[in-house]
């Protein structure tokens, strides 16, 4: 059984700006952050290393977040906690997750406190459980609704 540090988070998007505005969220959380700048990188860190929590870009070039996501699933690399971070979710890219075991998203521009608090509380809820993957998630509706969801293996 691998072991996981509770504070260690993979940050997985193609924008620089957008990974280190995460880092910056999540080092002042006294979180350990790794980056990865494309999928193939992500690939490999989660080839390597146990994380608390994953945040994950789906659309960038190459090997994208949806394939990411099938690889998990297919149980090629370890298995995290994901949080999606998307720029937009219409409802062929929800229907999509639904198929991942995915259940929503954080939609760009995102309000930092929030990716702080849902972060800090998936790293906490995995720290305290014996569950295996889960999905942290936020759906914006005309303003934040927060879903912390969780799946038995």
């Amino acid at each position: 059984m691998t072991v996981v540090d509770q504070r260690r988070v993979l940050v997985v998007d193609d924008d620089p700006g957008i990974r280190d505005l995460l880092v910056k969220i999540l080092t002042m959380q006294d979180l350990t952050v790794d980056v990865a700048e494309d999928g193939v990188r992500a690939v490999a860190l989660l080839t390597e290393n146990p994380y608390a929590v994953v945040l994950l870009d789906l659309m960038m070039p190459g090997v994208d977040g949806f394939s990411i996501l099938d690889r998990i699933g297919r149980g090629e690399i370890l298995s995290a906690p994901v949080v999606l971070v998307v720029t937009a979710a219409d409802r062929a890219t929800i229907d999509r997750l639904d198929a991942q075991r995915i259940h929503g998203v954080i939609r760009k521009p995102f309000d930092p406190d929030e990716i702080a608090r849902l972060v800090v509380a998936c790293a906490e809820i995995k720290s305290r459980s014996s569950f295996g993957p889960m999905a942290i998630a936020t759906m914006l509706a005309g303003g934040p609704f927060f879903a912390l969801l969780h799946r038995l293996p």
